[in-house]
């Protein structure tokens, strides 16, 4: 399964990790830079997160609109200035038929509906979702799952072609 980015974790102005959320066991867990991108080499990206061509390690913009720095205890600044004036991103995590679970920058769960949703996705205080021009939302995580389901079969395709190329070769 995944983790999902839910804060950043600051000690001054130095970046000292993140918080992501374990959709295994509904943690979570505290990562450091090099520990993401090991997940990343493993296969395992973290969501909200992405590398650059240089492999450096950056916020990937598609599914963070924004994501809260903790420097200190119940200390959360939005991590990019934005026109909005956010105290608390809800990440969303899961859809459970008309409601969506979402976990704060505070770690509460909880179920919100669309409507709800879609007013503080337009106020930036929403992670891990699309919305398009005609409001449907796409939860990131289902696209990622589906995205991994295509990569699956690319890789048993491929696979199966390099076994039968080598018993063409014995």
């Amino acid at each position: 399964m995944c983790k999902i980015l839910i804060n950043e974790v600051m000690l001054g102005k130095r970046n000292v990790g993140f918080e992501c959320y374990s959709m295994e066991t509904g943690e979570i867990v505290g990562y450091t830079e090099k520990q993401i991108k090991a997940q990343f080499q493993a296969g395992n990206p973290v969501l909200g997160f992405m590398l650059d061509a240089d492999g450096q390690l950056k916020v990937d913009e598609t599914f963070c609109k924004n994501i809260m720095c903790k420097s200190g205890i119940s200390t959360l600044t939005p991590k990019l200035e934005t026109d909005c004036i956010v105290n608390l991103i809800f990440t969303v995590i899961s859809r459970e038929g008309s409601q969506y679970k979402v976990i704060s920058s505070r770690f509460w769960q909880g179920c919100m509906t669309e409507e709800k949703l879609k007013t503080l996705y337009e106020l930036g205080a929403v992670n891990g979702i699309e919305v398009d021009s005609k409001g449907k939302i796409t939860l990131c995580v289902e696209k990622r799952k589906q995205t991994q389901v295509v990569e699956n079969k690319t890789s048993r395709k491929t696979d199966t072609t390099q076994t039968e190329d080598q018993r063409t070769e014995a």
